[in-house]
This record gives structure tokens, sequence and C-alpha cells, in this order.
């Protein structure tokens, strides 16, 4: 029920906290308890004002700040909506890190080891029949797509995208959007590191293979052991560049 604008603003006055954030805090609570979702508008500024008792300005202020979160999306001259609630400062974070760190790609695939040999493991037991079949068309494109180096890190990204989304676990596919642009960089170094030693994508393609095997078995631990090994090799690659050995 929304009270008088008068007694509203006196409450946002009995904090330090900026009225701006403690109205974007309002429109948070009221994404939540009206259940919306990703592309759901919000009401009108004039609207959320008359709510909370504040100057359209503030709210302004509010969406701003929850735009800079990822949490809505603002259009000229239209309603915020609600976005796909991507951890935006996440996101920055990990690209920043790996951009300034050599070591970071060590650490970053010491992060999907632990993350995505779990995810495997809970997508086997989760997965629909319909996301069985995804990973199928995108494992048969992703043979097809050969030497294309371009092509292989968009499906692969898709295949471990779709993995993370059948775990059931929203954290799990959330941690991953956030890493998507470091993700994407980690493979295609990866992949032009296998091109210059001279081989060819043939056992990353078994490999995934073998892991699309086991979730259509509906084996759990065979599917964390498939997604391990695949990360692990990963890693080695890596590590060989960094000691000036090569990848087998």
């Amino acid at each position: 029920m929304t009270i008088g604008a008068s007694a509203r603003q006196g409450q946002w006055r009995h904090t330090r906290v900026p009225l701006g954030a403690q109205i974007a805090e309002q429109i948070r609570e009221l994404i939540k308890t009206e259940g919306l979702t990703d592309g759901d508008p919000l009401p009108s500024e004039s609207e959320l004002a008359g709510r909370y008792g504040v100057s359209q300005r503030v709210v302004r202020d509010a969406l701003r700040t929850l735009t800079n979160q990822g949490v809505v999306e603002t259009h000229q001259g239209k309603r915020a909506t609600v976005s796909g609630l991507r951890p935006v400062a996440v996101e920055d974070y990990f690209r920043l890190a790996v951009d300034a760190n050599e070591e970071a790609i060590d650490e970053l695939l010491e992060l999907r080891l632990a993350m995505e040999t779990k995810a495997a493991g809970l997508a086997a037991v989760r997965a629909t029949t319909e996301e069985i079949t995804e990973l199928r068309k995108i494992m048969t494109e992703l043979t097809e797509a050969e030497d294309d180096l371009a092509r292989r890190v968009e499906l692969d990204m898709a295949f471990h995208d779709a993995i993370a989304r059948a775990s059931r676990n929203r954290f799990f596919k959330a941690i991953l959007d956030a890493l998507a642009e470091a993700l994407t960089a980690e493979r295609h170094r990866g992949g032009q590191l296998t091109e210059a030693a001279g081989l060819t994508h043939a056992e990353t393609n078994t490999q995934h293979q073998a892991l699309l095997l086991a979730l259509e078995a509906r084996d759990a631990q065979l599917a964390e052991q498939c997604m391990r090994a695949i990360l692990e090799r990963a890693r080695q690659r890596f590590r060989d560049l960094d000691s000036g050995g090569t990848t087998s």
C-alpha cells in the first residue's frame, strides 16, 4: 500500500544512504515481489515517483544505478525493462583480470574445473530430452566446423553453456555468463596454440563426444570425468606454452 509522499520522503531522509540508492533497492524489491523477469517492463518513471513519493529525477538516478548493476535496461523514450540479471560488475572484473595478468588464464581454468565439472554431473541427471538433443546438434556442428576457429569457439561456448543451463543451477549459468568474454579469449588462444603446434582439433572433438555420450547415458560420474579431462587438457596446453613446450 502506497503511503503519502511527504511521509515517504521523511522515511527516506532518516538514513545517510543516498536517496537514489534507496529507491533502487525499492525497485529491486518490486521486481522480486511482482515476479518480473527478463524483458518485463517496469512502471513508468512518473508511476514509480508517485509510488515512492520522490521526484522523477531521483527515480532516474535509481534506474541508472540498477542499469549499471545489470538489473534493468533503459531505452530512450520507453519504459525500463528487467534485464537478464547479469552480474555486470563481476563480468567487468573477470575481463580486466584476464587482460592484466598472464597467470589469470591458469586461474580461470582452475575455476572452470571446480565449477563445470560439477555442472556436468548435475546436467547428466537433470538435463531434459530437448537439452540433450540440443547438445547433439551443437556437437554435430562442432565436428563439421573442422578448422574454422571462430566457428569452433562459438560452438564450444554454446556446448558448455547448454550444460550449465541443464545443471539447473542458476549460479553456474550466471558465472559462465559473466565469464563469457574472458572464456571466448581463452578458447581463441587455445585453438591457436593447437594449430601452431601442427595439431588438429580431432582430440577436442573426441573428448566432447565422450562427454555427450556420458550425458546421454545419465552417468553423472562419467560426465564429471569427461569434463575434467577436457579442462585439464586445455590447462596443460597453456602451461606447456609458458614452459616453452608443446602439447600433444
